[in-house]
């Protein structure tokens, strides 16, 4: 594995600003996108998954090398587009969406995915009170998705989609339903994959699946959402997955489709990307405040935890907890063992164990690589009254408060 370490003056951050902080490498952030863009062919388009990570400077950063956002909430959409980003190019997906999060979607014109039935019959009696067209698209959860996901989001039953073997009729409905335009197929049937050739599979899977619902219904799609799934190393013995090698893949399984089935040269396909553009580009940093040397294990107490970098406790999706790529930034030498623990009276708030890590002393900053995705965002930042991390982005020469740091006095 390839752990990613921005050059960021660490220690003069952690001076000015306190720890524990977040800090985003945004020349590594671009860099990687347009290597990621320009391995694609031009009818590929990709969309920032703000789930990621919603902060407005990452949002606005990526949004310039992006075609459009992908939300999963009324309030991820009314928070984009406040920042000026325009409706239609905005995808919307989740499976529980409220009425007036549906109402504001449709009345925005953003392309909503559905994932159910019942949805698909709520959005039709919204479109009709609204007087406005539904933008639609049907998401599929496949019979069978590859192993190669660490999370696997379709091939079983799940709140994602509807099934692949229910979904005919669905489409059918969306089809003749008044109000509603049916522009899209959306698969996303897993993430963090790491095997360039499980995602083209996925990708050509997902094409046969595109093709026989238009031979069953006479759908013509406009596009076909290929959802994201390609992943980022976070344990040791991880491949690092290729850019450039990971969009030729995709995109040359698109190409040979297009190239088989006239359907297809028209349409456009998508990429909805989160953890990949950001997850390698975020460095969490705390101090050292405490080390117990008891019953055999030297423990190291951190000023931050897992109410600011929930992840690493291996509560979010791991199967097996594993320990995150950790650097002592204060000191090299030979590693020792140690466990990382936050300072929450919790036993959860454990973040490394039986590490091998150069010997942390009191006053030492460790960091916490790759996690510029789904950290501060999947956190539970209010838990136990610790103030929030402030974010920083750092372009290389200077850093860029984008996130001040909240105390409870501001939730009061």
């Amino acid at each position: 594995m390839m752990a990613f370490r921005s050059d960021a003056p660490f220690e003069s951050l952690a001076a000015k600003h306190g720890t524990p902080f977040y800090v985003y490498d945004a020349q590594a952030i671009v860099a990687h996108a347009r290597a990621l863009r320009a391995s694609l062919p031009d009818h590929v388009d990709l969309l920032y998954c703000v789930k990621a990570n919603a902060n407005r400077a990452i949002v606005e950063l990526l949004a310039r090398e992006v075609q459009g956002l992908d939300v999963s909430s009324g309030g991820e959409l009314a928070f984009v587009r406040s920042l000026g980003f325009p409706g239609a190019t905005i995808s919307f997906a989740g499976p529980g969406k409220g009425i007036p999060e549906l109402r504001l979607a449709i009345r925005e014109g953003s392309s909503i995915s559905v994932e159910s039935p019942t949805e698909l019959e709520r959005i039709i009696a919204i479109a009709a009170e609204e007087d406005l067209t539904a933008r639609v698209a049907i998401r599929v959860n496949p019979k069978s998705t590859s192993k190669a996901f660490g999370m696997r989001m379709g091939g079983h039953a799940s709140a994602f989609g509807v099934a692949e073997e229910d979904a005919l009729p669905v489409v059918r409905r969306a089809l003749a339903a008044p109000g509603v335009s049916l522009e899209g197929f959306h698969v996303f049937a897993g993430t963090q994959c790491l095997d360039t050739a499980a995602l083209a599979e996925n990708a050509r899977q997902t094409l046969d699946l595109a093709a026989h619902f238009m031979s069953e219904t006479g759908a013509r799609f406009t596009h076909v959402n290929l959802g994201g799934g390609f992943g980022v190393p976070y344990f040791e013995g991880q491949p690092d997955l290729d850019a450039g090698e990971a969009g030729r893949a995709v995109g040359a399984v698109i190409d040979e489709r297009r190239m088989q089935d006239a359907r297809f040269m028209s349409m456009r396909f998508v990429l909805e990307l989160g953890r990949y553009l950001i997850g390698r580009f975020g460095t969490y940093v705390a101090r050292v405040v405490d080390v117990k040397e008891t019953r055999g294990k030297r423990i190291v107490v951190l000023d931050g935890g897992m109410n600011h970098v929930f992840p690493a406790t291996g509560n979010f999706g791991q199967l097996v907890k594993k320990n995150y790529p950790i650097v002592n930034l204060s000191r090299d030498g030979d590693p020792v063992l140690q466990d990382i623990v936050g300072p929450l009276c919790t036993p959860i708030d454990s973040l490394a164990r039986e590490l091998q890590l150069p010997a942390a002393q009191i006053g030492d900053l460790i960091a916490f690589l790759h996690v510029g995705a789904y950290s501060y965002a999947a956190s539970p930042l209010l838990f136990l009254g610790h103030a929030t991390p402030p974010e920083l982005l750092w372009d290389g020469s200077v850093e860029r408060l984008v996130r001040p740091s909240f105390t409870m006095a501001h939730f009061a």
